[in-house]
């Protein structure tokens, strides 16, 4: 029982405090739209897409993080090629990472790390980027409630 009681708190924890959206949506220029997953605790963020079967086409996740930085991604445990995507605070790609495999069952599994920084990273379904022909610079809308 303990141990369940401190996983939810390691779960539960959310750097935003009460005001964490419950769900968001992002738009790309091209107008595409992914109904988004919440990644705000560590736990959530290291979680990510683990243990996935699958992404779907209009799905993603944002990872929410308390301040601006050079946040890194890895892909352990992953079992689908993603598109990670770095935002700045106003939500203009910082960088794409297209196509990131996932890391093998038994070997190395090294984090992307962006050359500038970022304060919100969106995953997506591996290749959506270039489908929706996303570039650095341009402007991802995110609908969140509460706002972001």
């Amino acid at each position: 029982m303990r141990c369940a009681v401190l996983l939810f708190a390691f779960f539960a924890q959310p750097l935003f405090g009460a005001d964490v959206p419950q769900w968001a949506v992002a738009i790309f220029p091209s107008g595409a739209e992914f109904s988004l997953e919440i990644a705000a605790t560590d736990g959530q963020r290291r979680l990510g897409y683990m243990f996935r079967e699958e992404v779907p086409a209009d799905e993603g996740m944002l990872f929410l993080f308390g301040a601006t930085d050079r946040h890194g991604i890895w892909m352990k445990n992953c079992r689908v090629p993603l598109d990670i995507i770095w935002l700045d605070e106003d939500f203009r790609v910082v960088e794409i990472a297209a196509g990131a495999q996932p890391c093998p069952a038994d070997g190395p599994c090294p984090s992307m790390q962006p050359m500038r920084a970022s304060r919100y990273v969106l995953e997506v379904a591996g290749g959506r980027a270039a489908e929706e022909k996303l570039t650095q610079g341009d402007l991802v809308i995110i609908h969140a409630e509460p706002p972001l």
